[in-house]
C-alpha cells in the first residue's frame, strides 16, 4: 500500500516547521500568512503548513489555519518542545515506513540512492525530481531529532531514541513493524490481511484498549520497553501488539499480561492466541513470541511455563523487582536482555 502523497512532508527544515505552528499561534491562518512569516513563497508556505498538519499540530479548513490540542501543548511548554516534536516526528507514517529500513541496515546504514529506491517503491508515484526532495525532507527530520548519523555517505541510526520518548507508536495497524522485503507487495498484502480481518481486530483492538488502563499492563510494558531501549532499538507498538522490537538479527513480538494466582492460565492461554494471531497478521513467522506476565507462575502450575516453552515453543518471563524480569533458564538466550 502505497502512502499518498498528501501524507509526505515536503518541508525539509524541521525547525522552519516550528516556525509554522509558532506563526499559527500569534494568528496566521492563511498559507501566504505563513508564507510571510517563514520569510519565503506562498509555495513553500504550503508545504510548511501541510508539514505542521502532518505531525499534528495544526488543522487546516479551507486555507484557514488553527491549532490542535497536540499544537497548543506544543507552544505552551516550551521546556518540553525537543521531545514533542521527536515523537510527532517518529508518529508520521512516512517516518514509520523508513525505520524498518533504517533497522534491517544496520551499522552498515543506508545510501541516499537506497533511500531514493525505497520512497520511490513505497509511496505515490509523482515526477522524478520529487523523490529526491521527500528523501532529502525524511534524512533532514530524522537527523534534526537526533535519530540517524551520517558517515562516509551512508545513513544509520544511533541506536537510541530521542530523549523522552519511550515507544514509537504505531498508528495504523496495517502497517507491517517488520518489513523482509521491502516492496510494495509485502505492504499492500499486510494491509490487505488487516482488511480482511477488520472486525475481529476490533476486538482486539478493544481488549487492549481495555487492559492497558491497567496500572500492572503500564508497569510491564515500560518496564519490558526499558530493556529495549537498553539493548540499542526501538520497541515499537500499534493498537493491539504490545510491543515490538528487533534486537540483534531476532525479531520479538510482546504481549503484556496482569496475573494473579487465580486468573493467570487463563491469561496465558489469551497471550498464546493473541500473539500467533499477530505474528500471521504481520507475516513475520520467524519471530519470536515473548508473554509477559505480572507475577511468576505459583509451584501448583509450573506446568505452565513447561508449555508455554517447550510445546508451544514460545517465550515466558515475569516480573522480578520492577526494575528486570525474571524467565527460565532454557529461555536465557533469548531473553538475556531483559535481566
Amino acid at each position: 500500500m502505497r502512502i499518498a502523497s498528501e501524507d509526505i512532508p515536503q518541508a525539509d527544515v524541521l525547525d522552519d516547521v516550528v516556525r509554522t505552528v509558532e506563526a499559527v499561534g500569534r494568528g496566521a491562518q492563511t498559507f501566504q500568512d505563513i508564507a510571510r512569516a517563514l520569510g519565503k513563497v506562498d509555495r513553500q508556505g504550503r508545504y510548511y503548513r501541510r508539514a505542521a498538519e502532518i505531525l499534528g499540530f495544526i488543522r487546516n479548513d479551507l486555507n484557514r489555519a488553527e491549532l490542535t490540542a497536540r499544537g497548543r501543548a506544543f507552544l505552551d511548554h516550551p521546556h518540553d518542545r525537543n521531545h514533542l516534536l521527536a515523537e510527532a516526528v517518529l508518529k508520521s507514517r512516512l517516518i514509520q515506513r523508513v525505520l524498518p529500513f533504517f533497522e534491517a541496515a544496520g551499522t552498515r546504514g543506508i545510501s541516499r540512492t537506497q533511500m531514493e529506491r525505497f520512497i520511490e517503491e513505497v509511496t505515490q508515484p509523482v515526477g522524478e525530481s520529487m523523490i529526491p526532495r521527500r528523501v532529502s525532507t525524511v534524512l533532514s527530520w530524522l537527523e534534526r531529532i537526533r535519530m540517524v548519523r551520517e558517515r562516509h555517505n551512508r545513513f544509520s541510526l544511533r541506536g537510541e531514541l530521542p530523549a523522552g520518548v519511550d515507544i514509537v507508536h504505531y498508528e495504523n495497524s496495517d502497517e507491517p513493524l517488520f518489513p523482509k522485503r521491502y516492496d510494495l507487495d509485502e505492504y499492500t498484502e499486510v494491509a490487505r490481511k488487516a482488511r480482511e480481518a477488520k472486525g475481529y481486530l476490533n476486538v482486539l483492538i478493544d481488549d487492549a484498549a481495555r487492559e492497558r488502563a491497567d496500572a500492572a499492563h503500564r508497569m510491564l510494558t515500560n518496564l519490558v520497553a526499558a530493556k529495549i531501549r537498553d539493548a540499542g532499538s526501538i520497541p515499537k507498538n500499534n493498537r493491539f501488539i504490545d510491543l515490538s522490537a528487533a534486537i540483534s538479527e531476532d525479531l520479538y513480538l510482546f504481549e503484556m499480561k496482569s496475573t494473579t494466582d487465580g486468573n493467570m492460565h487463563s491469561q496465558i492461554r489469551r497471550a498464546i492466541s493473541q500473539l500467533y494471531e499477530y505474528r500471521y497478521l504481520q507475516q513475520v513467522p520467524a519471530a519470536k513470541l515473548v508473554i509477559v506476565i505480572e507475577n511468576p507462575p505459583p509451584l501448583e502450575k509450573k506446568w505452565i511455563v513447561d508449555y508455554v516453552v517447550n510445546d508451544r515453543k514460545l517465550l515466558i518471563a515475569w516480573d522480578g523487582d520492577r526494575k528486570t524480569l525474571k524467565f527460565p533458564d532454557e529461555t536465557r538466550a533469548d531473553l538475556r536482555f531483559l535481566a
